[in-house]
C-alpha cells in the first residue's frame, strides 16, 4: 500500500519528540516503539489496520510520555502555572502593620503571596495599576441581615413563635441572590456577620459569610459563628403585645438565664454519658445498656455557649441592659460580644475589665428609640480608650443609613475621637477577629484570602468611590 504520507515515519517521529524531553527511563520506549511500528507496516496492512496502527501509536506515545510521573500518569491540570495577579497602588493599608506608600500585592491562585514594595513577580502576571488608589482589606459588616431581609421588607430573620429559638440557623434562610449583596459589594463590603433580628430573646445561630457565591455553602466562612441574644425593647414589644413572657426587661433576662441553666444541665448529662461510655470501652464491658441522653437541638446550641465553644452575641443598648448582660457573662462565664452598646461609654471600664468586644452602633445620627436616647458620637472612642476592642457596623439594621455608609460610620467615629487607624481596624481586622475568621480575612498578609477593596482616595472621604473589589482574588 503506497501513499504520499509516510505513516511509519510520522508516528516514529512523534515518539522521538515525546521521548527526547523525558527522563532517561523514557528513552527505553524508542526502540520498542520503532520495532512495533516497523513490524506493523512491513506486513502491508489494510487501511483499517493502518488506522488501528495510528490509534495504537497514539496510546503508546501517551504511555511513554507518562513514564517517570507518579503512577505513570500524564500531566494533569494541577501542573498548569498558577494565576498571578499584581496590584500596584499609591497606598496599601494592610491592617497588619504600617501603611505602604507605592506598594505592591502579589496574589497567587486567590491568596495573598507577598505584600511590600519593589517586589519581583513572574512574567505574564496580570497587573492592576492604581497610581492614586488606596487598597485595604475588604470591609466587614459585623451585624447584618443580608440574605434574610429583601428590599421589599420581607423578612426571614425572626422566628417569633417562641422567645427562645436557639436551634435555628440563619444559613437555612439565607438567599445568596439577595440584591442587597450586590449593593454591599459595590460599597467595598466583602464579608458580613449575618444574624437573626432583635425581637427574639434568643434568636438563633449566626453565620460569617463572604459576599460571593451561588450557594450558601460557597458563601459560608464560619457557621455557626455564635448565638444571638437580645435584651431590651425588641423582645418586650414582640411578646408583651401578645400578653406573653417576656413583657419586661426582667422577663428578658429570666428567659436567657433559664435557658442557659437547662443547657448547662444538658451538657453535664452528655459529659457523664461520654465518660461512662469511655470507661466501659476501656474495661471492655458491654456498652449496650448505656443510654445516650435524648438530643435537643435547642439545648445543644446553648450547651456549646455554656462551654465557651460558641460566642454569645448579646444585643443591648441602655446601661441597665448592658449591666444585665455583664451579670449573665459573669454567672455563666460566657465568651461574649456586646452588640449595639449605645450607652457602653458609661460602663467602658467594666466592659474592658471583662475583655468583651463591642460592635458599636448606632451613633452620631441621633436617638431613634428609647434605647438610643443617650447615643454619643464619642461612644466608640471612649470604649477604645478604656481598652475595649471596638467593631463598627453599618446602620442599615436600625433604618438609619445604607450599606454604602459603612466607611462614613467609621469617619463619624473618628470625629468622635476614635483614632483613624482604630476606625479602619474596626471595619476590617477587628471585625474579622470578633467573628472568628481572622485566619482567612481582615488584613492583607501572606497566606490570607485575597479579599480587598481599592478606593479612589482616602476611604473616609465622602468623595472617594470604590474602583475595584476582589473576593478570593476575583
Amino acid at each position: 500500500m503506497k501513499s504520499g504520507f509516510n505513516s511509519e515515519k510520522f508516528c516514529s517521529n512523534k515518539i522521538e519528540i515525546k521521548v527526547r524531553t523525558g527522563e532517561r527511563r523514557r528513552g527505553e520506549a524508542r526502540p520498542k516503539a520503532k520495532r512495533l511500528i516497523s513490524e506493523l507496516f512491513s506486513a502491508r496492512l489494510a487501511p483499517t489496520a493502518v488506522a488501528g496502527a495510528f490509534f495504537f501509536c497514539f496510546l503508546f506515545m501517551n504511555a511513554a510520555a507518562g513514564q517517570g510521573r507518579p503512577g505513570g500518569l500524564a500531566a494533569s491540570s494541577g501542573d498548569s502555572p498558577a494565576r498571578v495577579l499584581v496590584i500596584k497602588a499609591a497606598k496599601i493599608l494592610t491592617m497588619a502593620g504600617p501603611a505602604l506608600e507605592n506598594g505592591m500585592i502579589i496574589i497567587e491562585d486567590g491568596k495573598i503571596k507577598q505584600v511590600g514594595t519593589n517586589l519581583t513577580f513572574p512574567q505574564g502576571a496580570e497587573i492592576i495599576e492604581e497610581p492614586e488608589g488606596w487598597v485595604l482589606p475588604g470591609l466587614i459588616d459585623a451585624h447584618s441581615s443580608l440574605g434574610l431581609v429583601d428590599e421589599t421588607g420581607r423578612s426571614e430573620n425572626e422566628e417569633l413563635s417562641e422567645p427562645n429559638v436557639a436551634q435555628l440557623s440563619v444559613i437555612d434562610g439565607l438567599n445568596p441572590f439577595d440584591k442587597r449583596i450586590v449593593q454591599a459589594r459595590a460599597a467595598g463590603i466583602t464579608a458580613a456577620l449575618v444574624t437573626p433580628g432583635r425581637r427574639s430573646v434568643i434568636g438563633g445561630q449566626m453565620a460569617a459569610v463572604r459576599l460571593r457565591g451561588k450557594t450558601v455553602e460557597e458563601m459560608v466562612l464560619l457557621s455557626p459563628a455564635g448565638v444571638k441574644f437580645s435584651i431590651g425593647e425588641g423582645p418586650k414589644q414582640a411578646f408583651g403585645e401578645k400578653g406573653r413572657l417576656p413583657s419586661t426587661r426582667m422577663g428578658n433576662v429570666y428567659v436567657i438565664r433559664q435557658a442557659l441553666l437547662e443547657a448547662r444541665e444538658y451538657a453535664e448529662k452528655w459529659s457523664a454519658y461520654e465518660k461512662k461510655l469511655a470507661e466501659a470501652r476501656k474495661s471492655r464491658k458491654d456498652t449496650a445498656d448505656i443510654q445516650a441522653p435524648k438530643r435537643d437541638l435547642r439545648l445543644e446550641a446553648l450547651a456549646r455557649v455554656t462551654r465557651g465553644e460558641l460566642t454569645a452575641f448579646i444585643e443591648c443598648y441602655r446601661v441597665d441592659d448592658i449591666s444585665a448582660a455583664l451579670r449573665l457573662v459573669d454567672e455563666f462565664r460566657l465568651k461574649a460580644v456586646l452588640v449595639g452598646g449605645a450607652e457602653g461609654y458609661l460602663l467602658a471600664e467594666e466592659i474592658a475589665r471583662r475583655k468583651i468586644p463591642v460592635i458599636v452602633g448606632p451613633f452620631g445620627i441621633g436617638p431613634k428609640r428609647t434605647e438610643t436616647e443617650r447615643v454619643a458620637a464619642a461612644n466608640a472612642a471612649r470604649l477604645q480608650a478604656a481598652g475595649v476592642k471596638v467593631v463598627l457596623q453599618s446602620e442599615v439594621q436600625y433604618g438609619l443609613g445604607t450599606l454604602e455608609e459603612l466607611p462614613l460610620v467609621a469617619a463619624l467615629a473618628v470625629r468622635g475621637g476614635l483614632p483613624e487607624e482604630e476606625a479602619l481596624k474596626a471595619i476590617t481586622i477587628n471585625a474579622a477577629e470578633v467573628l472568628g475568621v481572622a485566619a482567612k480575612i481582615g488584613s492583607l498578609e501572606p497566606g490570607k484570602e485575597a479579599d480587598l477593596v481599592i478606593f479612589s482616595g482616602h476611604p473616609f472621604d465622602y468623595r472617594s468611590r470604590v474602583k475595584r473589589l476582589l473576593i478570593g482574588g476575583e
